[in-house]
């Protein structure tokens, strides 16, 4: 299972430079999905409406191939045990963060990767792939 973070996640769905890659990378990989991913791709989508970056039936149309890709079993809806994952992420904070400058957010990803039991990580983040690394995550750069 691969897990992606919020940035490359965006890629699959919405026309960006680096489409081609993360799609190589994912070939025939299950996706793993959780509410964090669905949070913020709901807000990236409308992000690029506020900036002019895409129109909204654009945004609808991604997060619709999302919910196509959960139906049909290419995204994998993780169970999160929730006050787990931030025990967690509170450990990759204290342990982590001040050496990388990682983001709440970024260590949220690296701890649902790593409960979720993920096979690989892919991040566009230096400092997200660097936290993930450092936890020991099989990871790929993007």
């Amino acid at each position: 299972m691969v897990y992606l973070d919020t940035g490359c996640l965006v890629k699959l769905y919405y026309p960006e430079p680096e489409n081609p890659t993360v799609i190589a990378a994912v070939a025939g990989e299950v996706i793993v999905f959780t509410p964090l991913h669905e949070l913020e791709m709901v807000a990236a989508m409308q992000l690029k409406i506020f900036r002019g970056e895409a129109k909204p039936e654009q945004a609808v149309a991604a997060i619709e191939l999302v919910r196509h890709d959960l139906v049909a079993g290419k995204l994998l809806e993780a169970r999160v045990n929730w006050p787990g994952v931030f025990s967690a992420a509170v450990r990759l904070a204290q342990d982590h963060a001040a050496a990388i400058g990682c983001r709440s957010l970024d260590i949220l990803h690296c701890a649902l990767a790593t409960m979720a039991g993920t096979t690989m990580f892919l991040s566009s983040d230096k400092r997200q792939f660097a936290l993930a690394r450092g936890q020991g995550l099989p990871v790929r750069s993007i």
